[in-house]
């Protein structure tokens, strides 16, 4: 009996797999990374597509086309190509500067609901059109060029966790705002220069990559990312002031709602383990005053810079941290408007704790 269950269960596997579509690899185009760019009439939308060759060779080609919705661009792009485009591999979505400022939600709202779209699918806005940096990436053949070099600097940098889960509960959460990478060209070069800061859905502003350390901090439990501190001490007209490069090993973040009404007043606290490098040899942290005296310095810096961070998150009615979102935590009556009605005045009170476990002497 159990012979003919287990041939009756194979056969059925049998009968659904011929069932099944097959697409081979070789007979599809790959669309791996997309760009999207406002015209005057709708979307330019560029694509790089993958075609496998022989076994280990791929060819990457950039294709264009023109459309009023995202939703016909696939179709579009079918129409230029011999084999169909399927996007079940696609890593990257990247929006032109003008673009971004117009609005992504219909975007988003249609790659959150393809169930081929990957929830770890990277997003990512340009200083200038998209296209222009798919040119760069077409010539060097490295389809997913932009999807890991965001990854890398999660890993390694000051990037905190992004991609379209992240998205999606920071754009659909009440209290919160997105996100995302920012990318330049620099002498003839991609790099990433920082995060781009949406109100909504509309890119308002972005900082460096060196404040992108503070917001990872600030949001989550970093076990990686550097900053530079500038420290007093002997000092030459060549070299008016000395810095030491700090880099987290551990970090951690709490928040506690002092106030909900009629203002919110916030206390953040963060800790962090942290390896200093690049110390001048005046120092000598086998002194255990001046090792005290350089982690006191450290902590008072991070300080200012993060209050000069909130400042600047408050001036452009932007909150990628979640404040109101803690602030609605912790309200029985609390709504949207009144939020953003008082948001560029409420009460945060900054203490950071700076412990160094490591050290390395610089020259």
């Amino acid at each position: 009996m159990y012979k003919t269950k287990f041939f009756l269960v194979l056969g059925l596997c049998a009968v659904l797999s011929a069932c099944a579509d097959r697409n081979i690899v070789n007979k599809i185009e790959l669309a791996q990374t997309l760009g999207l760019d406002s015209v005057r009439n709708g979307i330019k939308s560029a694509v790089l597509i993958a075609r496998y060759k022989e076994r280990g060779q791929t060819e990457l080609r950039l294709m264009d086309t023109a459309s009023n919705s995202i939703y016909d661009i696939i179709p579009r792009l079918n129409t230029k190509t011999k084999a169909p485009v399927e996007y079940g591999q696609l890593k990257m979505v990247l929006f032109g500067k003008k673009y971004s400022e117009k609005g992504i939600i219909a975007e988003i709202h249609s790659l959150g609901r393809d169930p081929k779209i990957s929830t770890r699918l990277q997003l990512g806005v340009a200083d200038r059109d998209a296209s222009e940096l798919l040119e760069m990436i077409q010539k060097s053949q490295e389809p997913f060029f932009l999807s890991d070099m965001i990854e890398q600097n999660r890993k390694n940098g000051n990037l905190p966790l992004m991609n379209l889960h992240v998205l999606l509960f920071n754009l659909y959460g009440q209290g919160r705002d997105l996100f995302l990478p920012y990318f330049k060209i620099e002498r003839g070069k991609i790099k990433i220069d920082g995060l781009a800061l949406f109100r909504n859905d509309k890119k308002i502003t972005e900082i460096s990559i060196r404040d992108a350390f503070l917001l990872k901090i600030l949001i989550e439990n970093s076990k990686n990312g550097s900053y530079m501190v500038p420290i007093a001490g002997r000092t030459s007209n060549q070299n008016p002031e000395n810095f030491v490069l700090l880099r987290s090993i551990n970090s951690k973040a709490k928040y506690i709602v002092n106030r909900v009404e009629p203002i919110p007043s916030i206390t953040i606290r963060i800790s962090m383990q942290a390896v200093v490098a690049n110390i001048p040899n005046w120092i000598d942290l086998r002194s255990e005053g001046q090792l005290r005296e350089l982690e006191k310095t450290t902590s008072a810096y991070l300080e200012k810079k993060i209050e000069k961070f909130l400042w600047l998150c408050k001036k452009n009615k932007v909150d990628p941290i979640g404040l109101g979102d803690l602030v609605r935590s912790q309200s029985k009556k609390w709504s949207a408007q009144d939020f953003e009605d008082v948001y560029s005045e409420i009460k945060t009170k900054i203490s950071v704790q700076v412990k160094m476990v490591q050290h390395g002497i610089g020259e």
